[in-house]
């Protein structure tokens, strides 16, 4: 009975650590491209003229983003203890947004807004 009660609690920490990277600037600077959001467990695939967003975090603490073909650049920020940064574009409005999961090439956020709540957005390091 052992047995088989542990083989699933060592599959879920199998799956739970295998997407969870220490959340700091080296792992954040990548390109992201927007793969799906997801709801309350369903996930919707992006719009048409969100096909080609991504977030491009550089390790100089700059930015490009791109959102439904409108681009944007400027500087971002990272606190380190509540795993979350905040992007801040050239006229200095910035947006929070928590890293709810990291892995390699995988990364899930939360933006820090009303109409987003409940929202996760899943980005991944393949186009």
């Amino acid at each position: 009975m052992k047995k088989i009660l542990l083989t699933p609690v060592l599959l879920i920490f199998l799956h739970i650590s295998g997407f969870s990277q220490t959340v700091n600037k080296e792992t954040l600077s990548k390109k992201w491209y927007l793969e799906k959001y997801e709801v309350m467990w369903v996930d919707y695939q992006p719009d048409e003229k969100e096909k080609k967003d991504y977030i491009l975090l550089k390790s100089d603490m700059t930015y490009v983003s791109v959102d439904e073909g409108t681009k944007t650049v400027g500087k971002w920020t990272f606190n380190t203890e509540k795993n979350y940064f905040t992007m801040y574009n050239n006229k200095g409005d910035g947006i929070k947004v928590i890293v709810d999961k990291l892995s390699v090439n995988r990364m899930v956020l939360n933006i820090d807004i009303k109409e987003m709540d409940g929202v996760d957005i899943h980005y991944t390091t393949k186009e």
